[in-house]
């Protein structure tokens, strides 16, 4: 609660200080379009009823052109300063091909190689489908001989003495 009341208060203070700032300064609106006009704001226009609805019909009537096709509304992306449908295109294409597509296929990519990553699940499902097996033929889980004993060569007892072979304990 001493939180939300701290942080309304600091609040409150912010925004007296924009007013105490607007009162004591004039505001000037500069206009982005093709018209060489701006209009200034000042604290006593504000004050004033009949000033201020005089700014405000001077404000509507600068800002009147709405039609969103018209050049002079037109949303430049930076591409192509003269055609607009170019630049549109090169736009969306940035779009696709640097950040849609890199990502859709990087999220996909990902998710595909979740599912058994190290394959780790698939020697669980392999030893239980050997066991099962195994169970079924009425076999150990682990032969004794698990290699075939003709193919694996010892040493004879005269090379092993040859070696130096210490064993720690």
């Amino acid at each position: 609660m001493a939180t939300f009341l701290g942080r309304t208060c600091r609040l409150q203070q912010q925004l007296n200080g924009a007013r105490r700032f607007i009162q004591r300064h004039s505001v000037r609106c500069v206009s982005t379009s093709g018209k060489k006009e701006s209009i200034s704001v000042t604290p006593s226009d504000i004050a004033d009823e009949t000033k201020r609805s005089e700014l405000s019909k001077r404000l509507e009537e600068h800002f009147r052109n709405d039609d969103l096709n018209s050049p002079k509304n037109r949303i430049n992306y930076g591409f192509d300063e003269t055609d607009a449908d170019m630049d549109k295109f090169h736009y969306h294409s940035i779009w696709g091909f640097w950040f849609v597509i890199p990502l859709v296929l990087g999220v996909a990519i990902f998710n595909f190689t979740l599912n058994d990553s190290g394959l780790s699940s698939w020697y669980l499902r392999e030893a239980r489908l050997q066991i099962e097996d195994r169970e079924k033929k009425g076999l150990p889980h682990i032969d004794i001989n698990f290699v075939d004993p003709s193919k694996i060569r010892l040493p004879s007892e005269e090379e092993l003495e040859t070696l130096d072979v210490k064993i720690r304990i």
